[in-house]
């Protein structure tokens, strides 16, 4: 058999992470949570591959996306392959190429991971798991607050408190740019400054540009409008472009259904919040926890989407970064970590037909049970079971004699085995 030997290289590649029991168990039960949350909303899960033609997937996606994204050649035709960057496409492609028959609305969710090349001095990870869900075939305000909704009743069923929804809407922006008449590359600069929230940038592009200074005010504007319900109003005095408005109510519209459940304290308006501006067509949105810098999860509508793969047809949805919801569901709740093992059986006896049979039992009660041959007392046992995480161990003696011992407390009971069957807790 051929060893591995360590030659110094680095073992895993960057930004590739490995979840041991523990952190396994939470990454899985977080998952779990969220998927039930959108299965009480209707949505049905889909699991779409983890690799597509290159030719196919990419209609949908953007440059910078494709770009990051793992090509490889197919070995049987040749035929350049991706990795999937991310599933939104891939959802894209299955509601217009495999469920174009199907009644709409589609309401569809996932968990996937999905791989982004990034430079090793950036520090993000290159494999990222996400859950998330999409509502195809509504265009009205009412499914921009239904996707915001189902994130809301996620977050607060992992047991997250303090969070905050950031509400944006891409079309007040565009609808600023075309109204003052901006050119596209212009439009490319500015739009560039405002994703970074750099007033000094911003102001040196505008001022470069000979941009007059009512313009240049409304422009700027974009950066302080930032808040409650009252920042739709802010916005609203700082033209009359009809599409802006047009974008504002739709955004007054979605805020309004979302407070009246009562979820005002989570919820905020960020319209200098541009990113996708080439992807999204309306309300857009990113999720933040207390002390965690980065967004657990974004999302936003995408009416453009779906007709790259087949008709036209509104569309919005979201994904949760499921490794940042798991480090604010840790921070919030304060994890305690779960048994792995509820009993340990032991048998001094070796008798592996009693022990297959007894702990065969066992599982088929709901248990979950490893079972333990090696020679030992029970003090010995006991130190055994205790680092299995398990809560209580069978010990096993001559006959149908046994002693269980609660792990917890070390409270003995003796007796024949299927007498302490029955006092299992």
């Amino acid at each position: 058999m051929t060893k591995f030997r360590n030659s110094g290289r680095p073992m895993l590649p960057k930004g590739m992470a490995t979840f041991l029991p523990e952190a396994a168990v939470h990454k899985r039960h977080i998952e779990e949570t969220v998927l039930s949350v959108f299965l009480s909303w209707g949505y049905r899960e889909v699991i779409p591959p983890i690799f597509e033609y290159l030719d196919v997937i990419t209609v949908g996606m953007g440059e910078d996306l494709i770009e990051k994204g793992y090509k490889f050649v197919d070995r049987g035709n040749g035929r350049m392959m991706l990795l999937r960057p991310d599933v939104t496409p891939q959802i894209a492609r299955i509601a217009a190429m495999l469920m174009a028959d199907v009644p709409k609305p589609l309401r569809l969710c996932y968990r996937a991971n999905v791989f982004r090349h990034e430079e090793e001095h950036a520090g993000r990870a290159r494999e990222l798991f996400q859950i998330g869900g999409e509502l195809i075939g509504l265009g009205g305000p009412e499914a921009d607050a239904e996707v915001i909704a189902v994130a809301i009743e996620a977050l607060q069923k992992i047991g997250l408190k303090e969070f905050k929804i950031a509400m944006g809407q891409v079309e007040f922006f565009r609808g600023l740019m075309n109204g003052i008449g901006l050119s596209a590359d212009l439009q490319k600069q500015i739009h560039a400054a405002v994703i970074r929230k750099d007033r000094s940038r911003l102001t040196q592009i505008l001022n470069r540009a000979n941009m007059p200074e009512n313009k240049s005010r409304q422009i700027t504007a974009v950066l302080s409008l930032f808040g409650q319900e009252e920042v739709i109003e802010q916005a609203w005095s700082l033209n009359t472009f009809s599409a802006c408005r047009s974008a504002l109510t739709r955004l007054r519209e979605v805020f309004r259904i979302l407070l009246s459940s009562g979820w005002k304290d989570h919820l905020l308006i960020d319209l200098s919040e541009v990113r996708g501006f080439d992807y999204y067509t309306g309300i857009i949105f990113e999720v933040f926890a207390k002390d965690l810098g980065v967004p657990l999860g974004r999302g936003g509508r995408y009416d453009s989407l779906i007709g790259k793969f087949g008709a036209p047809c509104p569309s919005t949805g979201f994904a949760f970064d499921a490794e940042q919801l798991q480090w604010a569901w840790q921070k919030s709740v304060g994890v305690v970590p779960e048994n792995a093992v509820d009993i340990l059986v032991h048998d001094t006896q070796r008798d592996m037909i009693r022990l297959f049979r007894l702990t065969r039992t066992l599982r088929g009660k709901g248990y979950r049970v490893i079972q333990h041959v090696e020679k030992m007392n029970a003090d010995e046992a006991m130190s055994r079971a205790k680092m299995a995480g398990a809560k209580q161990l069978f010990f096993l003696l001559n006959g149908e004699k046994a002693v269980l011992i609660d792990c917890r407390t070390g409270k003995q009971q003796s007796g024949k085995i299927p007498v302490l069957l029955s006092k299992l807790t």
